[in-house]
C-alpha cells in the first residue's frame, strides 16, 4: 500500500507537505538536475564505493578510522572502493572469505581533511584509474556512505571527462543536507506523526538564546542536551545536568557551552538544537527503510532494529532485530512509512534510517519520541545489505557490535580470523556465521562484525561465541 494513501488524515497530510516543501526549497528536487551527464540512480556499469565519513560535520579522519572500509562489503567483481589507509589484511579476508574479488582498492591521503570524494576529483592519482573503470565499464555508479555537493560534482568531472554516463546513487546535494538535519527533521515528524511523537525541542540561533534555552529546559528536566544538528554518531551530543548548571549566569553559562561545543570540534555554525535528554527510556528503536526513486515504487522497510548506545552521549555500540509489542512496531512503521513517502517525494532516494526512543512516562504510559533520520548509509544498513546479499535473502537474525574492547592489546584482520575462525561465513558455503563489517583500528583494540543466522537466538548464540573467543582468556 502506497504509505501516503492510508487513508488517515496524517497519511493524507503526505501529499500536501510534500508539495509545500518542493515550493518552499525547489531545490531539494532540481539540484540532482544541475549536473550535466550525470544522472540520479543506478546503472548496469562498474560501481565506485567511498565510505569515507568526513563531510558529516565534527567527523575527522581519526574518528572515522577504518569504518570507511564498511562500504566494500557491497562491491562487486570490476568495481572500486576508495579508502583512507589501505589495510591488505582485510581486503585479503574479503576475497577468501567473502569472494569480494577483482575489486581494485584505492588509497586516498589518510589525514587529508578533505572529502574523499573532493580528492578523487583534484587527485589525479586517483582520478585517473576511476576515468580509466568509467572508459572501460560505459559507465558508472557513484555509492557514497553519505551523498554530498562533492560526490556529485565528481561524477560531472568523470562524465565530461569521458562522454559516458555516469549516475549518483543518492539523493541531490540538497535533499540529502534536509535529511540529516535534526532541527528539519523534528518539524516535518511532527507534522506527519503528531506533536507528541517529538521530544519537547527549541532552536537556538545564538549563544544567548542557547544558554536561554538550557536554563528553561534545566528547570522542568533533570538533564539538557545541545546538539550540532547535521552531526551524527552522538559526535555533536553536548549533555548537561540540572545540578551541573546551578548557580551559573547566563554569561558563565554561554561560556561552558560553547568552550564544550568547541572541544568537540564545532566551528561556530547555528543554530543549534535544545531539546531534553529523555528520561525512561526502555529501547532506541530503529527502522531501517530502503527508498527507490518515485517511479520505482512505495518506501521499503527492511527491518526494526534495536540500537545500543554506549556513554553519555549515546554512541552507536552495536543493533539487533527489535523485539517490541506489536502495537509498537505498527506506529513505528506506520510513521516510518509516511515519513519515508514525504522524503521520497521531496526528491530523496537510496538508504534511509530513522532513530526514535521507546521510553515510560511519569504515569507509566508507554511513549515514542522519534529523534532523527540518517539520510545515509549506516553502522546497521551496511551489515544488513551485504548479509543479504551473501544468503540471498535477508537473515532470519542479526546482531551487529561496533565497539572498542577494553583491556585488549591491538589486533589485526589475521588474529580476528584465527580466534574466530569456524565461526566466520563464508560465501557459498554456510548460512550462518560471522562477518567481519571493518578492519579493526591499528591504535586501539576493537570489533566491527555481525552474527547472522537463521533465528535471532542464533544469532546471539553466535555472537556470544565471537566475545569468548576474543576475550584474553578466550
Amino acid at each position: 500500500m502506497d504509505p501516503s494513501r492510508t487513508g488517515d488524515k496524517r497519511g493524507r497530510a503526505v501529499d500536501a507537505i510534500a508539495g509545500r516543501l518542493a515550493r518552499d526549497e525547489p531545490a531539494l528536487r532540481s539540484s540532482r538536475d544541475l549536473w550535466p551527464g550525470v544522472r540520479q540512480g543506478t546503472g548496469s556499469g562498474a560501481s565506485l564505493f567511498i565510505g569515507d565519513m568526513v563531510g558529516i560535520a565534527l567527523f575527522t579522519p581519526a574518528m572515522a578510522g577504518t569504518r570507511d572500509y564498511r562500504m566494500a562489503l557491497l562491491a562487486k567483481p570490476g568495481d572500486a572502493v576508495v579508502v583512507r589507509q589501505r589495510s591488505p589484511g582485510f581486503e585479503a579476508y574479503l576475497a577468501e572469505y567473502l569472494g569480494i574479488r577483482q575489486v581494485r582498492f584505492l588509497e586516498a591521503q589518510g589525514t587529508d581533511p578533505a572529502p574523499v570524494a573532493k580528492q578523487c576529483r583534484t587527485s589525479p592519482a586517483l582520478f585517473g584509474p576511476l576515468l580509466e573503470l568509467l572508459q572501460a565499464a560505459g559507465s558508472l555508479t557513484l555509492h557514497g556512505y553519505l551523498v554530498t555537493g562533492h560526490l556529485w560534482q565528481l561524477a560531472q568531472a568523470l562524465a565530461a571527462a569521458a562522454g559516458l554516463p555516469v549516475y549518483v546513487a543518492g539523493p541531490s546535494p540538497r535533499m540529502s543536507r534536509r535529511v540529516n538535519d535534526k532541527l528539519w527533521f523534528w518539524e516535518v515528524a511532527r507534522e506527519i506523526a503528531g506533536p507528541e511523537s517529538v521530544p519537547p525541542t527549541a532552536f537556538a540561533f545564538g549563544p544567548a538564546a542557547a544558554a536561554g534555552q538550557i536554563a528553561r529546559l534545566a528547570r522542568v528536566s533533570g538533564q539538557v542536551v545541545v546538539k550540532v544538528p547535521d552531526s551524527a554518531g552522538a559526535a555533536g551530543n553536548i549533555r548537561f545536568g540540572a545540578a551541573q548548571l546551578e548557580g551559573l549566569g547566563p554569561a558563565a553559562l554561554r561560556a561552558l557551552l560553547e568552550q564544550r561545543l568547541r572541544a568537540a570540534g564545532w566551528e561556530g555554525g547555528y543554530p543549534v538544537l535544545v531539546g531534553v535528554w529523555e528520561s525512561g527510556v526502555e529501547k532506541s528503536p530503529s527502522v531501517q527503510m530502503w527508498l527507490p526513486q518515485a517511479a520505482g515504487g512505495p518506501p521499503e522497510i527492511l527491518g526494526l532494529f534495536e540500537q545500543r548506545v554506549q556513554g553519555r552521549e549515546g554512541r552507536f555500540a552495536g543493533a539487533r532485530y527489535a523485539s517490541l509489542s506489536r502495537d509498537t512496531e505498527d506506529t513505528l512503521a506506520a510513521d516510518a512509512l509516511r515519513l519515508g513517502a514525504l522524503f521520497q517525494q521531496a526528491g530523496y532516494f537510496g538508504p534511509c534510517s530513522l532513530d526514535a526512543v521507546l521510553r515510560t512516562d511519569p504515569s507509566g504510559a508507554e511513549q515514542i519520541h522519534w529523534i532523527e533520520c540518517n539520510g545515509r548509509w549506516s553502522g546497521v544498513s551496511i551489515p544488513l545489505a551485504a548479509a543479504t546479499g551473501l544468503l540471498g535473502q535477508r537473515p532470519g537474525g542479526i546482531v551487529i557490535v561496533q565497539e572498542y574492547l577494553a583491556d585488549q592489546a591491538p589486533h589485526d584482520t589475521a588474529w580476528q580470523c584465527s580466534r574466530l575462525g569456524d565461526l566466520l561465513l563464508r560465501r557459498g558455503q554456510s548460512r550462518e556465521g560471522v562477518i567481519l563489517v571493518s578492519p579493526p583500528r591499528p591504535q586501539r583494540a576493537s570489533l566491527n562484525a555481525a552474527a547472522v543466522a537463521g533465528s535471532q537466538a542464533r544469532a546471539e548464540a553466535l555472537m556470544d561465541t565471537v566475545f569468548e573467543r576474543i576475550s584474553p582468556a578466550g
